[in-house]
């Protein structure tokens, strides 16, 4: 196991890969000076020599890109251990003249670099100094927005192996945890032991440990002990836990004197686990512990002050992350990569959809963070922004990688639906779906799907008509509406989408269809008479019930904090929810106050008896 270690660990490896997107700009958390490059933690099982290979970076015969020197850096933990020199005259003349062989010998710089490390987690970097703050050193502009420095190499990935010449532990973090107590401190093995377990039980179980427990992982503990001793009685003990049902399972045993099918309440230690999983995604802290132990989360009002105090924790950024992501099915932007022949600034090393998926993140954080009510997800007139997405949303004054919050002066990207993450997975790589959008703004935002396509359903002609004439989505849906099996969804879909078509597949605003050469027409009208004419109309119109929205939104976190899909015997406390959170203008905060005391989340029913010789049955049956 890592977190214990091994002082005659056996050589491995781990590679790292960058993520998409050039590296023109300096790194977070590596030293000021530098661009590019990536920092990564890496775990060392023990104190030893390591060898780091930094994949090819010279990968033309020809010498491309050589003209400028690139100074490669690797850090441990901000202290160089290796640099070297790409490009520049020396190599261009080396390419010149002598041409056979250079390209491997420039790579050979970046391969089998040596260096001493401690065991543990460190912090590795691999990067560039910065050589110039000029915007390019090309001749042309960029298709990308923010490009830079185009002529300036990146670390696609690097390798490191080890460890060689082991040389026992050093303390580290893992160790420190683990080891409260030890035999070399002249501690007794058998009572240190037992409170190692008895310790790391308790928050691995998420509950005190009983006698049972004890006594199964000391058995663990002592089967290590006679191999190797004592660490490896420990590493065995602690084996056993990360194995055991009740480490990997959040098992919910029914109390003693509940008959079964009977309603009851759950006990304070499994609220507590149920808690720290829907609001951190993790187990119990010890705090949440201690009070579920003492029974003391049965009180309302000590519940909703570990809920405060949970939520202004860092680790609730998962309701941001995770939650949030969820709840408007943003894993589809995965699917939606961006054409490049239509949309080559917003492709391959401007690919946007990482910084959009950040900046809904961040966006979402903001709201639950300042305790605003949730309507104001729709209506928010704030963002958080770096250059490459201001520039895509028009705003030419944000540079730079890093994000900020921005005040939006554009009301038309205000909220979820002016969101790029938004937009861009309710669309197909190469052009809008006012069908996806609408569908989109049905499920997730007034919290009505559409009904299922029926079978056969002919597919988008995305053709021409006449001698070359280009149509538009909105034409080519109006055929399609035509026919009568169609026209009943896509008359409530698509007019939602159509009020959101001005925003093109990946989110740009645009005024004239590229293909069809007309202007866009996002005027529509909705199913009760309504007529809309873009996104700020269709927000309106949207937000005249916003219980509508928050109902939807609370069904969205209910599903999240039980971790399943909710029937009709969820809804009535779905609406008790709105209602209760409607008098404190539905803020964030008092959503999951009213969810973690609902009956959903408080209340199991005892499974029922199968009655006798079913199984019989059944085994005759078959």
């Amino acid at each position: 196991m890592q977190a214990v270690g091994r002082p005659d660990a056996r050589p491995g490896s781990q590679t790292y890969f960058a993520g998409p997107g050039t590296q023109h700009t300096h790194v977070e958390g590596l030293p000021l000076g530098t661009r590019g490059g990536m920092l990564v933690e890496h775990y060392f099982p023990s104190d030893g020599e390591y060898v780091i290979n930094i994949a090819d970076m010279a990968t033309h015969i020809w010498g491309n890109d050589m003209e400028f020197e690139n100074h490669v850096v690797v850090l441990l933990d901000g202290r160089i251990v290796y640099e070297t020199v790409l490009g520049g005259e020396e190599d261009m003349r080396a390419y010149d003249q002598i041409q056979n062989g250079v390209m491997e010998q420039i790579n050979a710089r970046l391969k089998n670099i040596r260096f001493f490390a401690t065991a543990g987690p460190h912090k590795v970097g691999v990067t560039f100094r910065r050589r110039t703050f000029a915007e390019s050193d090309d001749q042309l502009r960029m298709f990308v927005p923010g490009g830079g420095q185009d002529r300036v190499f990146r670390v696609s990935s690097f390798e490191i192996s080890g460890p060689f010449n082991p040389q026992g532990l050093s303390s580290m973090p893992s160790r420190e945890r683990i080891f409260t107590c030890h035999p070399d401190r002249g501690d007794d093995p058998d009572l240190c032991a037992e409170q190692i377990i008895t310790e790391i039980g308790r928050r691995a179980y998420r509950r005190p440990l009983g006698e049972a427990d004890l006594t199964e992982l000391l058995a663990y503990y002592r089967d290590g002990l006679a191999r190797g001793g004592f660490e490896e009685g420990i590493r065995t003990a602690l084996t056993g836990i990360l194995a055991s049902p009740y480490f990997l399972y959040r098992v919910e045993g029914v109390p003693e004197g509940v008959a079964p099918g009977d309603v009851y309440r759950i006990d304070d230690l499994t609220l507590a686990s149920k808690l720290s999983f829907f609001l951190w995604n993790s187990i119990p802290d010890d705090a949440l512990l201690a009070a579920a132990e003492r029974g003391a989360l049965s009180d309302e009002a000590t519940l909703f002050a570990q809920v405060d105090r949970m939520l202004e924790d860092p680790r609730a950024e998962t309701l941001a992350s995770n939650f949030v992501h969820q709840w408007l099915d943003i894993k589809r932007i995965e699917e939606v990569e961006p054409d490049t022949q239509i949309f080559p600034y917003a492709s391959g090393r401007g690919d946007p959809r990482e910084d959009y998926l950040t900046e809904l993140t961040l966006f979402a954080k903001s709201i639950f963070d300042e305790n605003r009510s949730v309507v104001d997800l729709m209506t928010a007139s704030h963002t958080y922004l770096n250059e490459r997405v201001a520039l895509l949303y028009g705003i030419t004054d944000v540079k730079g990688d890093r994000f900020r919050r921005v005040e939006l002066a554009d009301s038309r990207r205000w909220g979820l639906l002016g969101k790029g993450a938004v937009l861009m997975a309710a669309a197909y790589p190469n052009r809008t779906s006012p069908v996806l959008r609408g569908a989109f703004i049905l499920e997730h935002i007034t919290g009505t799907p559409p009904a299922t396509p029926p079978p056969n359903v002919e597919a988008f002609p995305e053709n021409e008509i006449g001698q070359g004439q280009k149509r538009t989505v909105r034409e080519i849906l109006a055929a399609h509406r035509a026919n009568p099996a169609c026209s009943g969804c896509h008359g409530v879909m698509d007019p939602l989408g159509f009020a959101l078509e001005n925003f093109d597949a990946v989110g740009t605003w645009r005024d004239r269809d590229r293909f069809a050469g007309t202007e866009i027409d996002a005027q529509a009208e909705l199913p009760d008479g309504t007529i809309v004419n873009g996104p700020d109309d269709l927000r309106e119109a949207l937000l005249r019930r916003p219980e509508q929205f928050v109902q939807t939104f609370v069904e969205g976190l209910l599903k999240y904090a039980l971790g399943r899909t909710l029937d009709y015997r969820d809804m009535p406390a779905v609406r008790k929810i709105v209602r209760e959170s409607a008098k404190d203008d539905y803020r964030f905060k008092s959503i999951v106050r009213q969810v973690v005391v609902s009956e959903p989340f408080l209340m199991r029913r005892a499974p029922e008896l199968e009655p006798e010789g079913t199984m019989a049955a059944n085994d005759a049956a078959r």
